[in-house]
């Protein structure tokens, strides 16, 4: 099933990046961070957060409960929870 999709996806990727070099790109920023969710997920432990957000493991907590910062999500194989850093990425710009 995948091999009949990969041209498909490399003609819509392909489009996207002409558009973005050409200036005529429509996306809009929600389809963008689809598109970077897709592609650019690294998942980060709390420790790696916390130093990614510049922040002590207490405020990071803190802003946690406020609902400042997603909860951290539980995967499979690891026993810690974890964030993704294209998530975070919108917090640093804004707070």
């Amino acid at each position: 099933m995948i091999k009949i999709l990969v041209p498909h996806i490399i003609k819509i990727l392909k489009r996207i990046i002409s558009d973005l070099e050409s200036d005529n790109c429509t996306l809009t920023e929600n389809e963008a961070l689809d598109i970077i969710k897709l592609f650019g997920h690294k998942r980060l432990s709390k420790e790696q957060a916390c130093d990614y957000l510049n922040l002590s493991r207490s405020r990071f907590d803190d802003l946690v409960r406020e609902g400042k910062i997603p909860k951290g999500k539980k995967e499979v194989g690891f026993k810690e929870l974890s964030w993704y850093e294209d998530e975070l990425y919108l917090i640093t710009i804004t707070r």
